[in-house]
C-alpha cells in the first residue's frame, strides 16, 4: 500500500511538472503572442489564411492532457531506472569532459530525428494510421496546443524516442534538459502556423536541411510528406519533401504587412 501511495505521489508530481513546464506555460505563452496579442499585426505571416476554430483547440488540449498522463506514467518508471543505474545518465559533468557535455544533446537530436522520421512515416501506413496518428491529423490547421495531441500508442512511441536517447547516449542531466528544451521549442514552433524564420534558412546551403514552420504545416494539410522533426535530410533522401515546399515558404515570406 505504501509503495502504491509513493507511486501515485510521484506520478502526480511528474504530471504537474509536465503539465505546467512542458505544456500550459510555454504553449500558453506562444498562443497568447501569436493568436491574441500579435494576431492582426502578424497576420501576413500566417501560412494558412484561416485561424483554427475553438472546437479544434479543445480537442487538441484534451488529447494532449491524456498524452501527458502517459508521459508521466512512463517517467516514474524511467526515474527508477535512472536511480538504479540502468541508463547512461551520469552526474559528474567532467566524466566525459565539458566538450561532450555540449555535444551530447546534438547527438541525441540527430538520433531522435532519424527515429522520428521512420516512426512517423510508419504511422502513416494504412494499417497503423487510424490507431496511432489519426487524432493528430485532425488538426489540419494546428495551433501550439496540438503538440501532444496524440492517441495513446503515438504517445508511447513518442516517449520511446526520448527514452532511447538516455539508454544509448551518455548524458548529463544538464544536457538532457537542454535536449528536451530544444525539442519543446521545435515542437511548439512547428505548430504555430506562422512562418517566423528568415529567408536565409532555406537559401543557405547548410541551414536548408533544418526545418521551418511551413515544412511541418504542409504535413498537416497534405499528410504524406515532410515527416522529419528537426531536419529534412531523411525527407530529401527518401524524396518525401512536398513538391511545393520552397514555393510556399517564399510565398509567405514575400507577403507585406498591412499598413
Amino acid at each position: 500500500m505504501e509503495l502504491l501511495i509513493d507511486y501515485i505521489t510521484s506520478f502526480v508530481r511528474v504530471y504537474l511538472i509536465f503539465l505546467l513546464g512542458y505544456y500550459l506555460i510555454p504553449v500558453g505563452l506562444v498562443y497568447f503572442v501569436f493568436f491574441i496579442w500579435k494576431r492582426r499585426k502578424w497576420n501576413y505571416k500566417r501560412i494558412q489564411s484561416k485561424f483554427p476554430v475553438i472546437q479544434s483547440i479543445k480537442r487538441e488540449v484534451s488529447w494532449s492532457l491524456l498524452a501527458l498522463a502517459i508521459f508521466a506514467f512512463m517517467t516514474v518508471f524511467m526515474l527508477e531506472f535512472i536511480n538504479k543505474g540502468y541508463t547512461r545518465i551520469y552526474f559528474d559533468m567532467h566524466e566525459f569532459g565539458i566538450f561532450y557535455l555540449f555535444v551530447s544533446p546534438l547527438i541525441a537530436i540527430v538520433l531522435h530525428d532519424t527515429y522520428y522520421y521512420w516512426m512517423h512515416r510508419a504511422m502513416h501506413h494504412r494499417l497503423l494510421f487510424r490507431h496511432t496518428h489519426k487524432v493528430h491529423h485532425q488538426s489540419i490547421n494546428p495551433t501550439p496546443w496540438a503538440i501532444y495531441a496524440f492517441q495513446p500508442l503515438e504517445a508511447i512511441f513518442t516517449y520511446f524516442s526520448f527514452a532511447f536517447a538516455i539508454f544509448v547516449i551518455p548524458m548529463h542531466p544538464y544536457a538532457l534538459g537542454f535536449y528536451l528544451l530544444i525539442s519543446l521549442v521545435n515542437n511548439v514552433g512547428g505548430h504555430t502556423g506562422f512562418e517566423i524564420l528568415p529567408r536565409w534558412v532555406v537559401k543557405n546551403k547548410l541551414a536548408r536541411y533544418s526545418n521551418v514552420v511551413t515544412f511541418h504545416d504542409q504535413h498537416h494539410t497534405d499528410f504524406n510528406c515532410n515527416y522529419g522533426a528537426y531536419f529534412n535530410i531523411w525527407d530529401r533522401i527518401m524524396k518525401t519533401v512536398h513538391k511545393d515546399f520552397e514555393k510556399k515558404f517564399f510565398e509567405v515570406k514575400n507577403r507585406k504587412p498591412s499598413p
